[in-house]
């Protein structure tokens, strides 16, 4: 999370009925298991990206006894829970240009299937309480690819900490699959 003028930071308390009603909508894959760690989030476009910010609890681990901090699985589990909430405001506001013909349909049809990571890189600077922590994520550069399929390429980062200055951070690309109005694979456009 890089330091940002107060005045252009983006607050969870400033989420709407309908952002949180959103939130409960894009982390409902993980509820079932028990795992929706994501407790409230807002997202916005600031200059040429998409932040959002989250609140995380996690009270009792889906995979480990509890290790006292957090961890891999769970920065990805986390990470998850925060791209898939800020996919779907950008797509509902609009807030990407170049998912503008996308509709909440075709997002929450493709949520799960289409939406996958492509490179992941992750470093942990210190160690975070993962009974409360928070993030912010930035959504980037968007690049149309048609080599296999047609896809687009979306360039993040992310940052978790914690009220004790534990710190862990991430640039994670991810790619959106089989993007509605885009030719079939192969086809060049």
């Amino acid at each position: 999370m890089t330091a940002t003028d107060p005045a252009t930071a983006v607050a969870v308390s400033d989420a709407t009925a309908d952002d949180i009603a959103l939130l409960a909508r894009a982390v409902r894959p993980y509820a079932r298991k028990g795992t929706v760690y994501l407790e409230r989030a807002h997202a916005v476009r600031r200059g040429e990206s998409v932040v959002g910010v989250g609140e995380f609890a996690i009270d009792r681990s889906c995979y480990i006894e509890d290790t006292g901090h957090f961890n891999a699985v769970e920065f990805t589990i986390s990470y998850n829970q925060l791209v898939y909430y800020a996919l779907a405001v950008a797509i509902r506001d609009r807030l990407i240009p170049e998912l503008a013909d996308w509709s909440m349909d075709d997002y929450w049809a493709r949520q799960l299937p289409s939406v996958l990571i492509s490179t992941f890189d992750s470093r942990y600077r210190r160690p975070i309480d993962s009974r409360s922590y928070t993030a912010e994520l930035t959504i980037g550069e968007v690049t149309f690819r048609n080599r296999s399929r047609p896809l687009y390429a979306v360039q993040t980062g992310v940052e978790f900490a914690d009220s004790a200055g534990g710190s862990a951070v991430g640039d994670i690309e991810i790619v959106l699959l089989d993007p509605p109005g885009h030719p079939a694979a192969g086809a060049t456009r």
